[in-house]
C-alpha cells in the first residue's frame, strides 16, 4: 500500500503568476488609456449636439454627486469630509482633463459637487461632519466648515451657470441648471440624507446665484 500513488496528489512545479507579468500589466494599462481616449472622443462628438450637451450635463451631475466621498477610499491620508475632496477642486481637475468635452459636462460636474456640499451643510458641524485638513494635520475646521462649504457651493454654482449659459440655449440654460440641481438634490436627499431640506438647498443656492448673476449683468448694462 505504501507504494501506491494517487495521481491527483502529484505535485506540479510552481508556475509563474501571469497577472504579475510586467508586459501584461503594461498592456492592460495601454488598453485602459485607449478606451478612455475613445470614450472622450465619443463624448466630445455627442456633445456637439444640443441634446448631447444636455445628456452629458446630466450624466456628469450624477457622477460627480458622489465624488466628494472618495476621501473614504483614501483614509488615513485623508479624513472623511476632507477639505480637498469636499470642495470644487475635483470639478476643476475635470475642467483641465476633460475640457475637450465642452462646457456642459463641466457645468454638470460642478452642479453635482455643489449639491453634495450644500446638503452637507445641513449636518451639525461636530465630529466626522466637520471639514478636515489632510495629513499631517488631520484637524477639523469646526464652525468654519459652514463657511468653507458655503463658499465652495456659491463659487461652484456661479461657474456652473456661466458654463451652462455658454453651452446651452440662453432660454433654457438657467432653468435647466436649476431643475437639474433640484432633481439631483431630491435624489441625494432621499437616498443619503433622508431629508426634504436637501431639495430646498439644492434649489435655493442656484436660484440665489442666478439672481445675483442677473442683477450683476443689469448693473453692467446700465
Amino acid at each position: 500500500m505504501g507504494l501506491f500513488r494517487f495521481p491527483f496528489l502529484k505535485r506540479n512545479p510552481p508556475q509563474q503568476n501571469n497577472a504579475d507579468d510586467p508586459s501584461r500589466v503594461r498592456g492592460a494599462g495601454e488598453l485602459t488609456l485607449r478606451l478612455f481616449g475613445i470614450s472622450l472622443r465619443v463624448a466630445s462628438v455627442a456633445g456637439r449636439t444640443h441634446a448631447g450637451k444636455i445628456g452629458l450635463m446630466m450624466l456628469m451631475a450624477w457622477i460627480f454627486l458622489g465624488v466628494p466621498d472618495i476621501d473614504l477610499a483614501l483614509m488615513p491620508i485623508l479624513h472623511h469630509r476632507s477639505i480637498i475632496t469636499h470642495s470644487i477642486l475635483p470639478a476643476l481637475v475635470f475642467l483641465i482633463l476633460g475640457r475637450s468635452l465642452g462646457a456642459a459636462p463641466i457645468a454638470g460636474a460642478l452642479i453635482g459637487i455643489s449639491v453634495h456640499l450644500a446638503c452637507d451643510m445641513l449636518s451639525p458641524m461636530v465630529g466626522f461632519a466637520q471639514i478636515w485638513l489632510p495629513q499631517p494635520f488631520l484637524i477639523p475646521l469646526g464652525p468654519l466648515s459652514y463657511l468653507w462649504l458655503g463658499a465652495n457651493v456659491l463659487v461652484g454654482y456661479v461657474l456652473a451657470l456661466r458654463l451652462a449659459m455658454a453651452s446651452l440655449h440662453p432660454g433654457i440654460a438657467v432653468p435647466f441648471a436649476v431643475a437639474l440641481s433640484g432633481v439631483t438634490g431630491a435624489a441625494y436627499g432621499a437616498l443619503n440624507e433622508q431629508s426634504a431640506a436637501a431639495v430646498m438647498v439644492s434649489v435655493l443656492f442656484p436660484l440665489m446665484t442666478a439672481g445675483w448673476l442677473f442683477l450683476r449683468s443689469r448693473t453692467k448694462a446700465a
